[in-house]
């Protein structure tokens, strides 16, 4: 069976459980027990997360929410787009150093927020395909899939997923990691 890490953020920690259901049988399906919040805390926690966990076979990465916020009503991102590609390269990078060369890496995109700055959100979405299209890896969409139905996908804080946006977010995310689990 293979093993298989979900990093990201709260959105990630929302449909992890759901995507380890969904995998039952075929992968070993875990995450770090804590938020990955921005894509640079998750790249540095690598270090400390990894040797705690059973050696992946594929990870996926879901980060994008925290870099993307304006934390502070500056009328911009936490992170700067050129520094969030870059978090982004160095994280395939990263994990193939610490893992395995050959490590199978899927990047999941960002889901839309119901009252945000979804052109943003597009923008760093567009980044990290720039990205995966550098390192030949394959992307889950969960932006597109949601963004229509925003108003059933996503709950009243305007962030997180509700039950049907996490089950959705699970099929995907698990449909993403199938052709790796042969």
């Amino acid at each position: 069976m293979k093993n298989v890490l979900l990093l990201g953020d709260s959105i990630r920690m929302m449909y992890q459980p759901r995507v380890k259901a969904l995998l039952k049988g075929r992968a070993n399906v875990y995450g770090p027990a804590e938020n990955g919040r921005w894509s640079d805390y998750t790249l540095n926690s690598l270090r400390f997360w990894l040797p705690q966990m059973p050696d992946p076979d594929v990870v996926t990465v879901n980060c994008g929410f925290w870099d993307i916020g304006d934390n502070y009503d500056e009328g911009t991102s936490y992170t700067p787009i050129e520094e969030y590609e870059r978090d982004m390269g160095r994280m395939v990078r990263v994990l193939r150093q610490l893992v395995s060369p050959e490590l199978k890496i899927v990047f999941v995109l960002t889901t839309p927020w119901l009252a945000g700055p979804n052109e943003r959100v597009e923008n760093y979405n567009a980044a990290l395909r720039r990205v995966a299209e550098q390192y030949d890896l394959p992307v889950v969409d969960l932006y597109t899939p949601f963004v229509d139905k925003m108003d059933s996908m996503i709950g009243p804080d305007k962030i997180h997923l509700t039950p049907e946006g996490a089950d959705l977010a699970a099929k995907l995310v698990a449909e993403g990691i199938e052709a790796y689990l042969d």
